[in-house]
């Protein structure tokens, strides 16, 4: 008979050695990298074998040649691995390398000694940096300046109307024919919520993949990526319009949100390739990494330069392929981190900040510099409060650089219909030099609060000289007292009046004869000198008078 004490050794010993033994079972995924792609039978000189159309025509109107990294991992390198009783779960072409799950120490072993493997490495499990708060109720009343002559936004409107996605949609720029790419933790009840009805009906759902499971249902999962959907592509009129309302999605699942247990960052690369072969426009990632389980392969602040993290490089390859890259900087701005995290480091790619209603810097919005350097984030825009739209059909604000990040995709789909012949570099140059702070870019706000229209007139000079003379435009009296009289051969979309300290105005204005227009000013409006812009259908006309 065996003494109490001794049967408690012997047990614990029994658990121990079962456990170590289910461990030794327990699948671990490898990140196995190839040596190279010879004896493929893919080239370049053929790509539509291996990439859409429309992948190959975005890399014709930028000029973007066609590489190795396009040409698919060697599918008898995939083959042998396999042999080994290993499972080759994903695969990166852009790294030429494969997400393998490996069950015991021997498949390793095997896998290690083939010819064709530059080496393996464990992935860690990574967690999210900090959340986006929780969506709250939101009641509230509308100006009638709220509503414009194509949509009425709601409490959306804020959202849209600080970066100019409103200008665009009077435009007729709605995103109509571009592709954006959503890659995030989940669209729970997507494919159900009134609020996406027009996407659904009108077949811009061109697709979803689930990396993390390997298959394509992502409405069961986790919110957060439908949250962000509705900020591009929600269409409830007096509630909330994306700023892409009419652009096609893809809907791409990266990250186990609630468990933590799939390789994020090795996934995040896969998705952006696959949007990258499916011929989407725009990727935006509301998404970012900083630590792991393990706490040796935490991300430090040195590896913020671009090229440590292999979704960082897959963002700036992404970037290069010619697609207009956008990326959360992160809501660890309040933290002790406050650094943005990855793949918000890369370069080429705009990594999204945010600001409040009144363009502040949001205090939980994380900042830079890179490790080498470099700004970030690159643009802002409203995350703090923002109206957003989650399963359920229901309507209320939320914060974080998550939400900022989406407004602003939609937006960028909207200027990039509006100039199809530009470069996503062009793009983002653009949005920069008009941006509220171009002058003095810094690590809160980037270049700033972008502004569409003001970019897309950056795009297409014309001189106001050209313009006041196609126009027939004529302003008259001034100095004036009273009234302020404007001759326009077209009805203005919208008038605005700037102080000398950049306090904008919108104004009223009524025709008082054909083609002549008077602007009445308010009894409290001081003397002085002021700025006039009028938006037309062709652009913007600026002129300046004087208050008596």
């Amino acid at each position: 008979m065996v003494p109490n004490k001794m049967k408690a050794l012997v047990l614990t010993f029994s658990f121990c050695l079962i456990a170590v033994l289910l461990n030794a079972q327990t699948p671990t995924k490898y990140w196995v990298k190839f040596k190279n792609k010879n004896g493929s039978p893919y080239s370049v000189s053929n790509p539509s074998a291996y990439l859409s159309a429309k992948s190959i025509a975005r890399r014709t109107n930028q000029g973007i040649a066609i590489d190795v990294t396009d040409i698919p991992v060697n599918q008898t390198y995939i083959n042998q691995v396999n042999a080994t009783g290993a499972q080759v779960f994903q695969r990166s072409k852009w790294l030429n390398a494969a997400i393998v799950i490996i069950s015991n120490p021997a498949q390793l072993t095997a896998i290690n000694s083939l010819t064709c493997v530059l080496s393996s490495s464990p992935v860690a499990r990574i967690h999210t940096s900090k959340p986006d708060e929780d969506i709250k109720p939101l009641a509230q009343s509308f100006k009638r300046s709220e509503v414009t002559t194509g949509y009425n936004y709601g409490p959306s409107f804020s959202q849209v109307n600080q970066i100019g996605a409103d200008c665009m949609h009077d435009l007729g720029y709605r995103g109509q024919n571009m592709v954006i790419a959503v890659i995030d933790a989940g669209f729970e009840q997507a494919d159900v919520n009134p609020v996406f009805d027009s996407l659904r009906n009108e077949g811009r759902i061109l697709g979803t993949r689930d990396y993390v499971m390997g298959n394509t249902l992502v409405y069961e999962d986790y919110l957060h990526g439908a949250n962000c959907l509705s900020l591009m592509a929600g269409n409830t009129p007096g509630q909330l319009i994306g700023t892409g309302p009419k652009a096609s999605y893809w809907l791409l699942r990266s990250e186990d949100a609630l468990t933590e247990k799939i390789i994020e960052e090795n996934n995040w690369v896969v998705a952006a390739e696959f949007a990258d072969s499916v011929g989407a426009d725009i990727t935006t990632t509301s998404l970012g990494y900083t630590t792991f389980d393990i706490s040796s392969q935490d991300h430090v602040y040195a590896d913020l330069n671009g090229k440590t993290s292999v979704a960082s490089i897959a963002a700036t390859m992404a970037s290069r392929k010619g697609m207009f890259v956008l990326n959360a900087a992160g809501n660890e701005g309040g933290g002790p981190w406050t650094y943005i995290g990855v793949p918000a480091d890369a370069d080429s790619i705009c990594t999204v900040g945010s600001v409040n209603s009144g363009g502040f810097h949001s205090n939980f919005s994380s900042i830079g510099p890179t490790s080498d350097g470099r700004i970030k984030p690159d643009l802002s825009s409203m995350g703090e409060n923002s109206y957003v739209c989650s399963p359920g059909y229901n309507f209320g604000t939320g914060s974080g650089t998550s939400y900022a990040t989406p407004i602003l995709a939609g937006a960028v789909a909207c200027l990039w219909q509006a100039n199809p012949t530009k470069t996503n570099m062009q793009i983002l140059q653009a949005l920069k030099a008009t941006a509220s702070q171009s002058a003095s870019p810094d690590n809160n706000y980037g270049w700033g609060i972008p502004n569409m229209c003001a970019a897309h007139n950056y795009l297409n000079p014309v001189s106001i000289k050209q313009l006041d003379q196609t126009l027939g435009f004529k302003l008259f009296p001034n100095p004036t007292l009273e009234n302020l009289y404007f001759n326009l051969n077209q009805t203005p979309l919208k008038v605005i009046l700037t102080d000398v300290l950049g306090k904008e105005m919108e104004v009223s204005f009524i025709e008082n004869d054909s083609h002549q227009y008077v602007i009445h000013f308010s009894h409290k409006m001081a003397p002085g000198i002021y700025s006039l812009s009028i938006k037309t259908s062709e652009g913007f006309i600026n002129s300046k008078f004087i208050k008596e």
